[in-house]
């Protein structure tokens, strides 16, 4: 899961991605519940999910009760939304429980920084919700969980993240084979490049001196890559033949980029064949749904209502 991308804004939450985390806000109020049609106290609700505890949801020895539900809830909860307050809650504790079986200790520590980054989110985001109340606190493990993973295959799993191959290069584009022979002579005899892609180069690049920057080499034509990778960097190719013309790249780099973001380095991890067997791992816990909400669906790892 394309797990975890910037976290500038409390989008990042439903990025909590590639986990496949979702902060679902829901709608109550702490004495009056909806149901398809039906309006319910909460003493009704919980004497219609009976005992023990009027449990709703659990994950091994975790429990959500209605009267936690109701304190995740501020307008009216119906059983969609009782289905995604259910649903964040219980994504959350499988991967919880996963880290504490696995011996690692999530501290306060852990949920403080990202309060702490919520905090700052907030100061530009006004969705960001009062971190104070009980859906707040879900929103804070939501957020924390991406870190605390990362940190747990890291330090305690020492995996190797699997770094993404990036194509640094800058290229000229022109309209025929004679003129790309024509480029690479005046570059042998010692023209720069940039300074050459801005006289020739007919494509966007070109007044920014052909520059294309790091990326992903699937996101080019696969002429544009494979010509590209017969470079030996840094160097600069043959002429590379595509629908748009025909390309002169200067190669810098092919190769794994290491980076010291943090964000990055989440990603590299999240790419590794460790994570997809913890992911494979959490999923497979057991979950356990009371049917007057719905039923767990481990396909969607959601809540399907009990309204179908």
């Amino acid at each position: 899961m394309n797990i975890f991308r910037s976290r500038s804004r409390l989008r990042v939450v439903a990025a909590v991605l590639a986990l496949g985390l979702i902060a679902a806000a829901c709608g109550a109020d702490a004495d009056v519940a909806e149901v398809a049609d039906e309006s319910l106290t909460q003493d009704e609700l919980v004497d219609l999910i009976g005992e023990p505890a009027g449990a709703s949801a659990q994950v091994g020895d975790q429990v959500l009760t209605p009267d936690g539900l109701a304190e995740l809830s501020d307008g009216t909860l119906d059983k969609r939304q009782a289905a995604a307050s259910i649903t964040s809650w219980v994504r959350n504790e499988l991967w919880y429980a996963e880290l504490a079986a696995r011996g690692f200790e999530v501290t306060d520590d852990h949920f403080a920084a990202a309060r702490a980054e919520l905090e700052t989110i907030a100061l530009s985001d006004p969705s960001v919700p009062d971190l104070d109340t009980a859906f707040g606190a879900e929103v804070i493990r939501s957020q924390a969980l991406p870190t605390v993973v990362a940190e747990y295959l890291l330090d305690v799993a020492q995996v190797e993240p699997a770094w993404p191959v990036q194509l640094c290069a800058s290229h000229i584009l022109v309209e025929t084979e004679q003129e790309a022979l024509a480029a690479i002579e005046r570059l042998d005899a010692g023209e720069d490049f940039a300074t050459l892609a801005m006289e020739l180069s007919i494509g966007p690049s070109g007044p920014n001196g052909g520059d294309l920057g790091c990326a992903d080499p699937s996101g080019y034509v696969p002429e544009f890559s494979a010509g590209a990778a017969l470079v030996d960097a840094p160097g600069v190719s043959a002429p590379v033949e595509t629908q748009f013309g025909w390309h002169v790249i200067e190669v810098r780099s092919f190769d794994a980029s290491p980076s010291d973001d943090p964000a990055a380095i989440r990603q590299a991890v999240f790419s590794t064949e460790d994570f997809a067997d913890m992911q494979q791992a959490v999923f497979a816990r057991d979950v356990v749904v009371d049917p007057v909400y719905g039923s767990w669906d481990t396909a969607t790892l959601s809540v399907v209502p009990a309204d179908g």
